[in-house]
């Protein structure tokens, strides 16, 4: 069984992808929304651990939708990262200040999110928690870091998601070679019907052309023995009437 399960508000399918293979790696299952909009009746049917929520999103933008979640007595309580390529100091301080439990970047370090979510699914008093997962935001690039460690921590996140991307498409990959090893099978099955009906029916043909010619055959023996049979009765009905004709003659 799962750990959590956690809801992704993400329009992008790549990204919606990427965050959730990384979250089955740490055993949570996820369900990805592309808009605001779709998220909301959701969280009214499904219940969910955390919350990932892009910034930029078609309609209700992510601070829109931030803002309403934590007005919301049901969707209050739950844990809402912003998940975005954002990374200044003022959107740090206002998405917390919208009630945001942090700010993971699309570009997702790996370390840093498996400690915010060890933090977020243990069971700790709420005060210590959120200072627990500020602290473990900060330490995965936000706050006070050189800019070599920055730098450092920003690669790792590019090779983790490229990791991810490089997984996804091997994936896709296997799956294409799977659909067309199937693919040929169904061809190599058609033609292999095909070919049986083809001698079913070459020798279905070949019987119906013997039956043809046997009554054929069978035709022309009864008709030559009835034209026999006629020719000797037209030699009987001949010799009947020169009998006659000779004794009229007398």
């Amino acid at each position: 069984m799962p750990r959590g399960h956690a809801l992704i508000i993400e329009d992008s399918s790549t990204a919606r992808i990427l965050l959730s293979r990384l979250l089955e790696r740490a055993d949570i299952s996820t369900k990805g929304v592309a808009t605001a909009e779709q998220a909301f009746p959701l969280l009214q049917q499904e219940h969910f651990d955390l919350i990932f929520l892009d910034h930029l999103l078609p309609g209700m933008n992510g601070f829109q939708a931030l803002e309403r979640l934590k007005q919301q007595s049901e969707t209050r309580d739950i844990p809402v990262f912003m998940y975005t390529s954002q990374n200044a100091e003022r959107y740090l301080q206002e998405a917390r200040a919208l009630g945001a439990a942090g700010v993971i970047r699309k570009q997702v370090d790996r370390d840093q999110l498996m400690r915010t979510l060890d933090i977020i699914l243990s069971n700790v008093p709420d005060q210590e928690q959120s200072e627990a997962i500020r602290l473990a935001v900060e330490e995965g690039g936000h706050h006070g870091l050189e800019a070599t460690e920055q730098n450092s921590r920003g690669m790792t996140g590019r090779l983790s998601t490229l990791e991810i991307a490089y997984e996804e498409l091997e994936e896709e990959i296997r799956e294409l070679r799977a659909a067309f090893t199937e693919c040929q099978l169904q061809q190599v099955q058609k033609l292999d019907q095909q070919q049986r009906q083809m001698r079913w029916l070459g020798g279905l043909s070949i019987a119906g052309l013997v039956a043809l010619v046997w009554l054929v055959t069978w035709q022309g023996g009864v008709l030559d023995e009835y034209i026999a049979r006629t020719d000797e009765q037209f030699s009987l009905l001949h010799s009947i009437v020169g009998g006659v004709i000779e004794l009229i003659g007398r």
